[in-house]
């Protein structure tokens, strides 16, 4: 396997990009949760799984790690990352994402990403949440707590309410000083994967936008709402297909999500 080579993209409204790129073969761009990005312990393990046979791309996006932030942020801004990070690759491109990544993806997909393919693992939003709302209360909490130099409350806020999580695990993550801090780092970023994620209710405007061929992939060992919410977003994106995959849970495995994108080249016409 080739050495991974570091690299900047720029983004329409200026914005520097941090990329990195390893493998050879088939291009996928991997799209993290909210909490990872290029080196994250996950997203790494992730990479070299699929870097035996396929070119992986990883990106920090904007106001994460090592990537530049303009104001205001956006999610064009966004989207027009993620375009600017697929277009560097000069060739067909996969789009795989984790969590909250698939707001990114499916936001882009939705206004002619030139993509191929896309895989979703496990989108975070609310199958029983209005999808025609627009709820941004809870994006509004967070940005005032961290303004407020509440930064942990923040972090356990998203964790608890997007994520899902319980506060007994939430406060274990708290006894590892290291995993900590690098959330406590992205604390400020949070609100901004809510308003990605449409206040948590399915963005079924944006889904039925998207025209490319897209496997959502859940878990049989991920809590039930978000096997329902994997559901629900396939049935609202056109001709997409959802897998459940036994034993697998919100952190999928480099192979499993390599099977996954093997699945969706196959629907390509």
């Amino acid at each position: 396997m080739q050495a991974p080579v570091d690299r900047t993209v720029v983004s329409t409204d200026g914005t520097a990009i941090a990329v990195t790129d390893v493998g050879s073969g088939p291009a996928v761009v991997v799209v993290g949760g909210a909490f990872g990005h290029r080196g994250t312990p996950f997203v790494e393990e992730v990479v070299q799984g699929l870097a035996a046979g396929r070119r992986v791309i990883t990106y920090d996006r904007r106001g994460r790690g090592d990537s530049g932030d303009t104001a205001p942020w956006s999610i064009e801004r966004e989207v027009d990352d993620l375009r600017a990070v697929v277009a560097s690759a000069d060739g067909p491109v996969t789009v795989a994402s984790v969590c909250v990544g698939a707001g990114v993806v499916l936001h882009a997909l939705a206004s002619g990403l030139p993509a191929d393919a896309a895989v979703l693992w496990e989108p975070p939003y609310r199958a029983s949440v209005d999808p025609h709302a627009d709820d941004v209360v809870f994006a509004d909490t967070l940005d005032e707590h961290v303004a407020a130099g509440r930064r942990a409350t923040a972090v356990r806020a998203f964790l608890g309410q997007v994520l899902g999580l319980p506060m007994g695990q939430v406060s274990a993550y708290r006894l590892r000083p290291a995993l900590w801090r690098s959330f406590l780092a992205d604390a400020d970023v949070l609100a901004r994967d809510v308003r990605m994620l449409n206040g948590l209710a399915i963005p079924e405007r944006t889904l039925a936008a998207v025209g490319v061929p897209v496997v959502v992939g859940c878990g049989t060992e991920s809590a039930a709402w978000l096997g329902l919410a994997a559901r629900a977003t396939a049935e609202a994106i056109p001709g997409s297909e959802l897998v459940v995959v036994p034993g697998e849970d919100h952190s999928p495995r480099a192979d499993t999500l390599d099977r996954l994108l093997t699945r969706v080249r196959e629907l390509q016409p």
